[in-house]
């Protein structure tokens, strides 16, 4: 499974997160996003497609209830899935998915 940089940013905020979010959390926690505030539910519908994601629940909002949405692959087997990938010959650009084993790592060590 191979994440764009945007659905990166997306999961590492998830995989941050001690709890499912919403998209509005999502937005509301991003600081440095490369995407636009109504593009959240075209990456989420994305994430969920690709089984990275999942909807989890609803969360009552002011107005609604809002679905909730978890990783279903940690941050440490999806950088394990494309360092696999690269040894079969795979090329790409690589570092930010190296980034996320090395936070996994980090987190593994805590």
């Amino acid at each position: 499974m191979r994440l764009s940089n945007k659905e990166r940013e997306v999961m590492a905020l998830l995989w941050n997160s001690d709890a499912p979010m919403t998209a509005a959390e999502i937005v509301e926690v991003s600081e440095n996003r490369s995407w636009k505030e109504n593009s959240i539910y075209i990456i989420i519908k994305s994430l969920v497609d690709k089984g990275a994601a999942a909807y989890f629940g609803l969360k009552p909002t002011a107005t609604n209830n809002a679905r909730t949405l978890k990783p279903v692959i940690s941050a440490e087997d999806y950088a394990l899935s494309i360092i696999e990938d690269f040894k079969k010959g795979d090329t790409f650009d690589i570092k930010l998915d190296v980034d996320i084993l090395i936070d996994g790592i980090r987190s593994m060590k805590q």
